[in-house]
């Protein structure tokens, strides 16, 4: 199951328990990872977030991806499209 199987109710709910957590984590300085479908690296088939310090530069979630630059106009279009749809 992915989050875009999820009710909005439910997803709602998710995001209540984020804050939750992040605040009894403590930590002010982490990364929140949500994986969807195995291309994504979901291992378990049901939606969970993992909330990650990051105590240092050198602790936690490194996140390195190859970026791109992005064309402007195409951006545009793809946020245009996505609010039609929500």
């Amino acid at each position: 199951m992915g989050v875009h199987e999820m009710s909005v109710e439910d997803g709602a709910e998710c995001g209540a328990a984020l804050v939750r957590v992040a605040k009894a984590v403590g930590a002010t300085d982490y990364n929140v990872l949500q994986n969807n479908g195995a291309a994504a690296h979901q291992a378990v088939g049901h939606v969970h977030f993992h909330i990650i310090p990051k105590p240092s530069q050198d602790q936690g979630l490194g996140v390195g991806w190859p970026s791109k630059p992005v064309d402007h106009a195409v951006a545009a279009a793809m946020a245009a499209e996505f609010a039609k749809r929500i």
